[in-house]
């Protein structure tokens, strides 16, 4: 139990660490970038909306979830753990499902702009803050259950359909419930799932014909930097079939025989935020629009404080000379 103690707080103080300040480093780039330029563009809104989603899964549920274990600060009561728990399965959600629109986003930018399609790649392109509203608003929906059923976990029940989120658990009131709404979770998830399978199976097809015809790239009308920008999609839709592929599966495996086994509740947990803390680590390391707002801000900081030397230098041999 020690040993499982410290592997856990070591994993989840880690995911804090490197999730808290990923996620603020990719809103203060582009925020940097829109000041400077005064606009972004359709991928960059995308990438901050999911950097948000993301920084929701970490303050609401793994930063209070170490505390917690941790012993530094008692979080957990029925109000918190509802709201935790609500806005945690929120960003989660949509964390999935702006991965899923983002590598969709990506196979259309760099899919040929022929006649046909020009029309169908024209009206996606216009209507991706709509669709991002309407993701917004259904996955609120979905995941009310959490936030009427939800209560501490030391608030002894004896109902059998219930879902474990470790100090807080979820009470559905019948069968039909807990398992319609798992049924919908997993749909949901499926569903963004194939697409990422669907765009990434694109997304190599074009890798492997831009080898092949490097020299005739103009006929595949698709350009260096939208390529590195794929490949970058990729790796973040990777992330996410390996970590929420994990997760629900523990999640399917937990709907069929009602486990409550707190080491299998952890480490689905753990799994499950692992992509919110990693993927903006892929984002800032891919993206040199980011690197070059961080650069472009560090420079600036640099010209400042040799300014404010200089000015004190000649402050004091003005003082001198009088």
């Amino acid at each position: 139990m020690g040993a499982w103690l410290i592997l856990n707080v070591a994993g989840f103080i880690s995911l804090d660490v490197i999730g808290i300040p990923g996620n603020l480093i990719i809103l203060f780039a582009f925020l940097h970038t829109f000041n400077i330029h005064g606009k972004v563009t359709t991928c960059e809104i995308i990438l901050c909306k999911l950097a948000l989603s993301n920084l929701l899964v970490i303050l609401t549920w793994v930063l209070p979830f170490t505390l917690e274990v941790t012993g530094i600060h008692k979080v957990y009561g029925d109000l918190s753990c509802q709201i935790s728990v609500y806005f945690y399965c929120v960003g989660r959600a949509m964390s999935v499902s702006i991965t899923s629109l983002l590598g969709c986003f990506q196979c259309i930018s760099i899919t040929p702009s022929s006649q046909r399609l020009l029309p169908l790649k024209k009206k996606f392109l216009d209507h991706v803050f709509t669709i991002m509203l309407f993701l917004l608003g259904f996955n609120l929906i979905v995941s009310s259950t959490r936030l009427v059923y939800s209560k501490a976990s030391f608030n002894i029940t004896t109902s059998r359909y219930i879902m474990s989120y470790h100090f807080c658990i979820v009470v559905f009131p019948s069968y039909l419930i807990y398992f319609g709404n798992g049924v919908i979770f997993v749909v949901r998830d499926l569903f963004f799932l194939s697409l990422m399978i669907l765009s990434s199976g694109y997304l190599l097809f074009v890798f492997h014909q831009h080898r092949k015809h490097v020299k005739c790239l103009s006929t595949l009308h698709t350009k260096h930097a939208e390529i590195y920008a794929a490949k970058a999609v990729l790796t973040l839709v990777i992330m996410y079939i390996v970590s929420f592929g994990l997760d629900n599966m523990f999640w399917i495996f937990t709907l069929c025989t009602y486990s409550l086994n707190r080491y299998f509740t952890d480490a689905r947990i753990f799994f499950d935020s692992c992509y919110s803390a990693i993927s903006p680590i892929v984002i800032i390391f891919t993206n040199r629009k980011i690197q070059m707002g961080l650069r472009c801000s560090s420079q600036k900081k640099d010209l400042q404080v040799v300014k404010s030397i200089s000015n004190d230098i000649a402050r004091k041999r003005y003082k001198i000379k009088v």
